[in-house]
């Protein structure tokens, strides 16, 4: 079969891949698109992966097998499907950290999305599969796993019905953070430099602002000078901790999103203790969570058209993931087959 293969130096080029075999409680899935994360483009970095690798988390799948032993789905069925899964008995999983789980770290699906086919493992068959309905699209369906990211994000940082949260940087996953911060009843400030990121932003329910230019004054206007009390960064690295550190409150929370290169965190303890400034994130999601985001996509309660804005086949997924590093595009969508 066909794959999109990561080959070293930040180069990924369509190869032949061994078609996955699948073992009891199996699936064997052929996959009908994938949604290229900010993850999967960081994963290009030297010494983040180890090639040949094939990359891709947010599937989207036809069942065209099925291993023995008794089974949740059947042949022919359209999934969605995420690639890590906890055990959900460890000291981790018990205190609600999935994400830490040794297991979870271990998991993934065999190979990534970019790919034709791929197989299931037993446990995300089991805790981390959802049967689409034939109302709901590919596409929509895609982006249970970046959602359900954002939710636990959500739940993570704190907020609360009322809050004014503030997020940085609104690419998909910070138009995802949107719905997900209104979901639990905040008010959303968003910030981006570019216009039609804070266009899109305004249409799912947040307040958008350049943050250079108008930020500051409407985010004071709107907490009576105090600041936000929660902002979510999902851009600009360790670096914009003091950025965020001045327009979050005393006593508020600032949380990361995703990682970065920066070997340490660029705020003073004094700062941190006297404001009881709280600094969170969160690495990715857990069952519930999945569970979570899947019916709020499936009910239409978060919609994300207009979120995906260029699609590709598998020779252009290198290509793809140029043009999402450079922000040339929101979100990239690849049809395998």
């Amino acid at each position: 079969m066909k794959a999109a293969v990561y080959v070293g130096g930040g180069r990924v080029e369509v190869q032949e891949w061994p078609r996955p075999r699948i073992g009891p409680g199996e699936l064997l899935l052929k996959v009908r698109g994938c949604g290229i994360c900010g993850s999967d483009i960081a994963k290009l970095e030297p010494g983040k992966v180890t090639p040949p690798a094939v990359l891709g988390h947010e599937v989207v799948g036809e069942i065209i097998d099925v291993g023995a032993g008794p089974a949740r789905f059947a042949k022919g069925q359209r999934v969605v499907v995420a690639h890590h899964v906890p055990c959900l008995t460890c000291h981790y999983c018990r205190r609600g950290s999935h994400s830490m789980c040794r297991a979870f770290k271990r998991s993934s699906l065999d190979p990534g999305g970019f790919a034709e086919m791929l197989r299931v493992p037993s446990p995300n068959g089991a805790h981390a599969t959802f049967a689409v309905p034939d109302a709901v699209s590919d596409e929509t369906a895609s982006f249970t796993e970046p959602l359900a990211c954002c939710l636990r994000a959500a739940r993570r940082s704190g907020v609360q019905a009322g809050d004014v949260a503030l997020v940085l940087g609104l690419g998909s996953i910070g138009c995802l953070m949107v719905h997900a911060l209104r979901h639990a009843g905040a008010d959303v400030i968003g910030a981006d430099l570019l216009p039609e990121r804070r266009r899109l932003a305004r249409e799912l329910g947040a307040s958008a602002f350049d943050p250079v230019a108008e930020l500051d004054d409407m985010l004071r206007g709107a907490t009576q000078g105090r600041g936000a009390d929660v902002v979510i960064m999902t851009a600009g690295g360790a670096g914009m901790l003091p950025w965020a550190a001045q327009r979050v409150r005393d006593g508020g929370a600032v949380h990361y999103f995703a990682g970065g290169g920066e070997a340490a965190l660029p705020l003073s303890l004094d700062a941190l203790y006297h404001r009881e400034l709280t600094v969170t994130s969160t690495y990715s999601s857990s069952p519930s969570d999945l569970a979570e985001a899947f019916r709020l996509l499936v009910d239409g309660t978060v919609k994300v058209t207009g979120l995906i804005t260029h699609r590709t086949k598998l020779a252009g997924v290198h290509d793809a993931m140029e043009l999402m590093r450079r922000r040339g595009t929101l979100k990239a969508y690849v049809t395998p087959t």
